[in-house]
């Protein structure tokens, strides 16, 4: 008699998580591409941090073991070839819009500009893709990090032909990048869609 009520309510409980597991996700476009341009935004400055802090560390670290500098200058060239891209990039996206150079402060200047914007139009992509496409968030952002990596800022602007330079530069240091990138952007996001 009571192992009937007890089935019962077994069944009722699967059938409730049943229909609470089917139920899709609401998927928000807007919202994901603008939680995943402030992500993009977020991940690109604690990316900046993090390169910068991994520079002083290796200096450190060489000067401890009183060996060449071979490990801070890779950093430091990759770190000047970054922003030697963005400035070309910034350049030629001037040049085309209102048809004039720019001089090498202003060139300077707007390098930051031209690196954010990449990183902010890299997470609104992962943004918008997320919501949609889940596999897109599999590895926590990464995967999709390591592929904007592979084709990223430094390397792909050359192929867009907005900068001049190699077409693909990978040093030990820009391995870690796509793990922080990744990491810092997925986390954002999350945390934005919940209040968005």
């Amino acid at each position: 008699m009571f192992s009937k009520s007890r089935d019962a309510a077994r069944k009722q409980r699967e059938k409730q998580q049943g229909k609470q597991r089917s139920k899709p996700r609401e998927v928000k476009l807007l919202a994901g591409f603008a939680a995943g341009v402030i992500g993009g935004i977020v991940a690109t400055w604690v990316l900046d941090k993090y390169q910068q802090g991994a520079l002083q560390a290796t200096r450190r670290a060489e000067e401890a073991a009183k060996t060449e500098p071979v490990l801070s200058r890779q950093q430091e060239d990759h770190l000047r070839a970054q922003h030697r891209a963005h400035s070309e990039a910034a350049q030629r996206i001037v040049r085309s819009t209102i048809g004039r150079k720019l001089s090498r402060a202003q060139r300077h200047s707007a390098a930051p500009i031209v690196h954010y914007a990449a990183g902010a139009l890299a997470g609104g992509a992962y943004g918008l893709s997320a919501e949609f496409l889940p596999a897109v968030r599999r590895w926590y952002g990464m995967g999709f990090a390591k592929a904007v990596f592979l084709g990223g800022s430094e390397p792909l602007l050359p192929w867009l032909g907005l900068s001049r330079g190699p077409k693909v530069q990978v040093t030990p240091a820009s391995l870690p990048a796509p793990l922080v990138f990744g990491t810092v952007l997925e986390t954002t996001r999350r945390i934005l869609r919940w209040f968005l």
